[in-house]
């Protein structure tokens, strides 16, 4: 798995994937005591539509690894309804283990539909699942512990993660609005053993692995840098410097791509 996509070699093999996704799934029921309480990182958001929010991404996925095809929008909405007399807990256990299923039936190689362009095969969807399980199981921590409470995301998956968001900037904008003010301006993020420059045009965002200079600087702990560009509340140690313009173009690119 380790030769898929991934723009500053971080990605991890598909049993890493699968060990990490069974730990934060448990960890993230585990959290999930008071259905009522608020999740900092999700505004309006109680645990219980948090675990609605992730049985939806999961009913989702499985229908589109069934199906090899697109299943429609999320947000259409109906993907992670419950009846009100529903334990959510419950719930997500029974479309864990149908996804787990899923995610082990082939491998990882194995053609199949996804979102992204550049990887439509089923490895995707090992690493985005471990992914997005991650962060919501970090969610769910932080609302009942508090963000400083919350158990920080493994350093291997942390900085795959942001391989993984930072890969997303590349995305084709041409539907979306232009910045009209970039003008080459670079970002450079970096944690541990790995960096990505991203350089900024109207319509485009270039990410390569690797670089040294930059117009801007962001850099921290793998988990504590992921949770901060994926715009969790709290001082994840996360030092950033230089042209005000470049981190914010990054900001609002980020925003739009994880929307």
């Amino acid at each position: 798995m380790t030769d898929l996509p991934s723009v500053d070699g971080t990605r991890l093999e598909a049993d890493r994937y699968l060990e990490l996704l069974d730990s934060d799934v448990d960890a993230l029921l585990a959290a999930a005591t008071d259905l009522t309480a608020a999740v900092p990182g999700c505004p309006g958001w109680t645990v219980r539509d948090l675990l609605s929010h992730v049985v939806g991404v999961y009913r989702h996925k499985i229908v589109a690894m069934d199906t090899d095809a697109a299943p429609p929008p999320r947000e259409t909405g109906g993907w992670g309804d419950l009846a009100d007399d529903e334990d959510p807990r419950e719930v997500l256990r029974t479309e864990y283990a149908a996804l787990r299923e899923r995610l082990t039936a082939r491998d990882p190689a194995t053609p199949t539909w996804s979102w992204w362009p550049p990887e439509q095969r089923l490895g995707f969807w090992i690493r985005r699942m471990a992914q997005e399980t991650a962060v919501h199981r970090w969610d769910a921590e932080s609302a009942v512990h508090g963000v400083d409470g919350a158990t920080p995301v493994p350093d291997d998956l942390a900085t795959d993660g942001v391989d993984e968001l930072l890969g997303w900037l590349t995305w084709e904008w041409d539907d979306e609005p232009p910045q009209p003010d970039a003008d080459g301006q670079t970002v450079l993020v970096s944690t541990a053993d790995h960096s990505w420059t991203l350089a900024f045009a109207p319509t485009r965002v270039a990410v390569t692995g690797g670089g040294t200079d930059a117009s801007a600087f962001v850099a921290g702990a793998p988990s504590g840098l992921l949770l901060h560009l994926w715009g969790r509340p709290g001082d994840h140690g996360v030092a950033t410097m230089g042209d005000t313009t470049a981190l914010r173009l990054m900001r609002e690119r980020l925003a739009a791509a994880t929307s």
